[in-house]
């Protein structure tokens, strides 16, 4: 008896074919993402420039001579800018009031700027300043000086 072997070879061949569709379609499938997968949005923040004043024209003041002179004796003054330091990544307690014994209103991590908007005020031992940050006016309160130092650019 003899054996058509075609169809056998035909089926063989098809199957074959299958397989490797199967095969290319799975690895070149994209992959679908799961909730575990973490997305990271960036906004890019542009830096500050200058404004150019055009035409302004500079004209010389006279100049004043100061007969007595007023020595600073704190480390900086209302209109200033400061930065937290010296913490350890602690931060400092912006409270609501100049004193140990009131309310932190938030706390403020190192190298964040704030300018003094009001003080000196003695309290518990303390020199404190009314501090506000040009970012946000909501974040304001006094704070010790011992963990602030002058910038010049905020």
């Amino acid at each position: 008896m003899k054996r058509n072997w075609l169809p056998l070879i035909i089926g063989f061949i098809i199957t074959i074919l299958a397989l490797f569709a199967v095969f290319v379609f799975l690895i070149f499938l994209p992959k679908k993402q799961t909730s575990d997968d973490k997305i990271a949005f960036i906004t890019v923040i542009p830096a500050p420039t200058s404004t150019p004043i055009v035409g302004l024209t500079i004209v010389p003041t006279p100049t004043i001579e100061i007969t007595e002179t007023i020595e600073n004796i704190y480390k900086f003054q209302v209109g200033e800018f400061v930065q937290i330091t010296g913490t350890s990544g602690e931060g400092l307690r912006l409270r609501s009031e100049p004193g140990r014994s009131f309310s932190v209103k938030f706390i403020g991590m190192d190298a964040e700027v704030f300018e003094v908007i009001d003080g000196p005020v003695e309290a518990d031992g303390f020199r404190w300043w009314y501090l506000e940050a040009p970012y946000d006016k909501t974040r304001n309160g006094w704070s010790v000086d011992e963990y602030l130092q002058v910038v010049t650019v905020p």
